[in-house]
């Protein structure tokens, strides 16, 4: 029988109770024990030395900012493409992503690295695609992955969450009203 476990379990005991449980003679082992520290003897009654935890420590960390990481919206496309779209979209979508990003996006705002982008900048490049005349789902499409680009980075911690947008129709497409109906004559 294994002493250690059956002094671990009992916590408190004499010589003669845990000879009594072990059916056996148990002072070499108690001995081996108390040499190893994992038993300690007082006042004629053997307790077992329980392994004190020093606690769970618990600290707070919170994602590093590195304000001097300057990525360019060109190598951020390139690493958004490879680590995201390769992987979990299909080569359809990858197609029309690069086209989106090498027609509509990076032309317009290269000149700012991806910590730079704030909702003045994509307010501009929003204008810019009206006035190439742009069909409203093309510039959909186009605001819609550059908000995707940034959430990605913003989740990686890489850029903070400073610039939070979304893209929607101004009007509901389902929208039924008076100006909907056709009436004719009987």
């Amino acid at each position: 029988m294994n002493i250690e476990k059956l002094a671990k379990r009992l916590k408190e005991f004499t010589l003669d109770d845990i000879e009594l449980i072990a059916e056996c003679d148990c002072k070499t082992k108690l001995e081996q024990l108390l040499n190893s520290n994992k038993i300690l003897f007082e006042n004629g009654i053997y307790k077992y030395k329980e392994e004190t935890k020093t606690g769970e420590n618990y600290e707070i960390f919170s994602p590093l900012k590195n304000k001097h990481l300057k990525i360019s919206i060109e190598d951020a496309k390139e690493y958004f493409m490879k680590n995201y779209v390769e992987k979990y979209c299909k080569f359809e979508t990858y197609r029309n992503y690069n086209a989106i990003f090498n027609f509509n996006i990076i032309p317009f705002i290269n000149c700012y690295y991806l910590h730079e982008i704030d909702i003045e900048s994509i307010k501009e490049l929003f204008k810019i695609c009206e006035l190439r005349r742009l069909k409203p789902r093309r510039i959909k499409n186009t605001m819609a992955l550059l908000n995707q680009l940034i959430k990605y980075f913003q989740h990686l911690g890489v850029i903070d969450r400073s610039c939070v947008y979304q893209v929607k129709k101004v009007q509901d497409k389902n929208h039924f009203g008076i100006e909907n109906l056709i009436f004719e004559g009987f």
